[in-house]
This record gives C-alpha cells, sequence and structure tokens, in this order.
C-alpha cells in the first residue's frame, strides 16, 4: 500500500479540492486497484479512504448491477478508452445509488497508460425521475377511457398492501433496534414513501385522465392548514440546514370554504420540491390576500427558495407531464413529471391558477392564486 502513497503532494492537494467524487486506477498492474480516492468519494460511498485504495473498483458493484454494463467498462479499459457510462453501484451500507462514471485513460510520453481516472456523480435523482417520467409517457399512450380506469383500479389496489407495508415498518421502528437495523427501516421507509407517492401521483392522474376528480366545498382554517403543512416540512429542512419560514398576511380570513385536502396536496408539493432542490439558504411560504369581494377572498401562496433554478428554455414546459426535455436538469426543478402537473390540475378545477419566476442560481418562486368562498359570519351585511 505504501507504493500509492508516492503520489505528489501537488497532485492530490489538486485532487482533493475537486468537487466531485474523484478515484485514481493503477493501469500499470493487472487488477487495476485504486490507488487514490478523494473525499466527496468516502462521503458517497461510505468506504473510508484505507477501505478502498488497494482494491479493484468491483466492491461497489451488487446483486442488481447490470453484467452488460460492466462488461462495456472491462471492454473500454482493455482498450484503452475514455467511457462514459450510466452504472447502479451500492454504498458500504447496501444502499443503492445511480453512478455516473466517466473514465479517462493518462498516458505518459512514451504512449503507456499508467492511470485510469475516474469521476462519478451521484444521479439517483435523475435515474428516479426517468423513472416516473416513463410511467407517465405510457400513461399517456392509454388514451382509452378503459384503460385509465384499469389504473385507477391497479392503484387503489396498491395501496393496500403498501400501506400496510408502512405500518409494519413503523411497529418495528418502535421495538429496540440496532443503529444498523434502525438505519436499514429509514430506508425501507423512505422507499416504501416514495412508492406510495408514485401511486398517489398516478392515481390522480388516472381520476383527472376519467374527469372523475372531485373538489370539496368545505370550513377549514387557512392559517391552521399552513402551520400543519409548514410543520410536516420541518424535518426535511432541518436535515439539509435549511431556514423554513412561514409569513401570514394578518387581513386572511379564520374561516373559509374550499377543499383543504387538495390545497394541502398542492403546497405539500411544492414545499417538498423547494426543499429538495435547495442545498443552503431558505424556503419560505407566504399567505397573503389579493382580493375580497362580496362573498370571496382571493388568496395568493407563494412558496419561494434560494436553490438552483430553472433554466428560462423549460420554463414553458414545468406544468407538462409527458414533454420535460431535460432530464438531465428536470430533477432539479421539480423531478417527477406528474407532481407539478397534479397541481396545475387540481387549481384549475379550483378555478385557482399557479405561475413561476425563477433565476437560475439563485431561486425559484411558485405564486398559487385561488378564489375561495367566505364563511357566512365573515360576509359583510349589506343592507
Amino acid at each position: 500500500m505504501s507504493q500509492y502513497k508516492q503520489l505528489s503532494l501537488q497532485w492530490e492537494f489538486i485532487i482533493s479540492k475537486v468537487k466531485s467524487s474523484v478515484t485514481v486506477v493503477d493501469a500499470t498492474l493487472p487488477e487495476l486497484p485504486l490507488m487514490y480516492v478523494n473525499e466527496h468519494f468516502t462521503k458517497l460511498t461510505g468506504y473510508t479512504y484505507e477501505e478502498a485504495v488497494g482494491q479493484n473498483c468491483r466492491f461497489l458493484q451488487g446483486a442488481d448491477t447490470d453484467p452488460e454494463t460492466l462488461e462495456l467498462i472491462r471492454d473500454a479499459l482493455r482498450k484503452q478508452q475514455s467511457i462514459k457510462i450510466d452504472i447502479l453501484n451500492y454504498t458500504k451500507n447496501g444502499q443503492k445509488f445511480w453512478n455516473e462514471l466517466n473514465i479517462d485513460p493518462i498516458f505518459n510520453e512514451s504512449g503507456e497508460c499508467l492511470y485510469f481516472v475516474g469521476i462519478q456523480y451521484d444521479i439517483s435523482e435523475r435515474k428516479y425521475a426517468d423513472q416516473q417520467l416513463k410511467f407517465a409517457a405510457s400513461m399517456a399512450e392509454m388514451n382509452s377511457r378503459g384503460q385509465l380506469e384499469f389504473i385507477g383500479k391497479l392503484n387503489h389496489e396498491l395501496r393496500t398492501p403498501l400501506n400496510g407495508i408502512m405500518g409494519m415498518i413503523e411497529l418495528v421502528s418502535m421495538g429496540e433496534t440496532t443503529d444498523e437495523q434502525k438505519e436499514y427501516l429509514d430506508l425501507a421507509r423512505q422507499s416504501s414513501e416514495a412508492l406510495l407517492n408514485i401511486v398517489n401521483n398516478s392515481l390522480d392522474m388516472a381520476k383527472l385522465g376519467r374527469g372523475k376528480m372531485r373538489v370539496e366545498h368545505i370550513e377549514f382554517q387557512p392559517l391552521k392548514l399552513i402551520q400543519q403543512i409548514v410543520k410536516t416540512h420541518e424535518p426535511s429542512a432541518k436535515n439539509k440546514q435549511l431556514r423554513l419560514l412561514c409569513h401570514a398576511d394578518l387581513s386572511v380570513p379564520d374561516v373559509l370554504i374550499g377543499d383543504p385536502l387538495r390545497l394541502r396536496q398542492v403546497l405539500d408539493n411544492l414545499l417538498s420540491n423547494a426543499i429538495k432542490f435547495t442545498e443552503q439558504g431558505e424556503v419560505q411560504l407566504q399567505i397573503d390576500v389579493k382580493q375580497q369581494l362580496m362573498d370571496t377572498v382571493i388568496l395568493v401562496f407563494s412558496v419561494r427558495d434560494t436553490g438552483i433554478g430553472i433554466p428560462q428554455q423549460h420554463m414553458d414546459q414545468l406544468f407538462d407531464a409527458f414533454t420535460q426535455s431535460d432530464i438531465s436538469h428536470a430533477r432539479r426543478y421539480g423531478g417527477s413529471g406528474l407532481g407539478l402537473t397534479i397541481c396545475k390540475e387540481l387549481l384549475e378545477l379550483m378555478n385557482g391558477q399557479i405561475s413561476v419566476e425563477s433565476i437560475e442560481g439563485k431561486g425559484t418562486q411558485f405564486e398559487v392564486t385561488l378564489p375561495l368562498l367566505l364563511h357566512q359570519q365573515a360576509i359583510p351585511n349589506v343592507g
């Protein structure tokens, strides 16, 4: 192992400062062992420098790693050629992640290949978005009413066992568990929640496609609703060390009439996206009174973040479920391909609308405008 520490300090210093996962492989040895990994590699994979150096990269592979992908990588290494490829890898604790792997050979002046330098990116979110968009595209092809009916029934059937699985996970979590078991349960919970989100979204799309989505007109407290919504998202914001703020116009009526469940669904989606795609700074939910008529008040709900923003060329397609063109960036500004579309459809059912403003690299603000009926006691008496 000592031979691998002969890298020049200057070279090692430069690689250590690269803000991506970087590996260096010894191309002169048949086993192609790792000579160097930077700190971002250890964060990505969970393996320490000492555990990785001297090993062939196959320790990142697992049961579901595609053999054809591995053969393509081996062929490029044999031919001493560059390759860029997506591969399913595993962290030290067994969690799967999609890795965009970029490998380049390094030659000396004599043409001898000395090293293979690899740069890795975690593209799990992009792959997740890919899967959802493929699912959404397949739904678009199911243009008959009977097919949408089938999807709706299927998703109802899926939710029952899925809720049972999630319930069992919670029960097991309440007992005594080791740190390792707790980590596995957290991963299972996250996967179940992601799957439930897909099922719920596809069920909503099926209802919307069949014209069976209905909105309610019941009394609710808007300020209490947004407090509950913010409280739900506080843990995820805290985990990312983001400030989660909530501001409310004091003139917002105490009680209004509308569909609190669908309004919450819209705001939950916007807040979830804002937190997910903001690395530092803050996310803010604000509610204002735009206009008050005789029996109606028009509220504006704003969700603002300091995230990476949305490219201007994609703004027009943001609410289209099946036409988000740049998947590599779509994961950064919405991700699901269904969530924002459902938000738009739900708001239209409630006679509301949604708009977005964004500056790439600085942040995004979604604005929801929604008319709601005043509670009878709050309607001014004119006569």
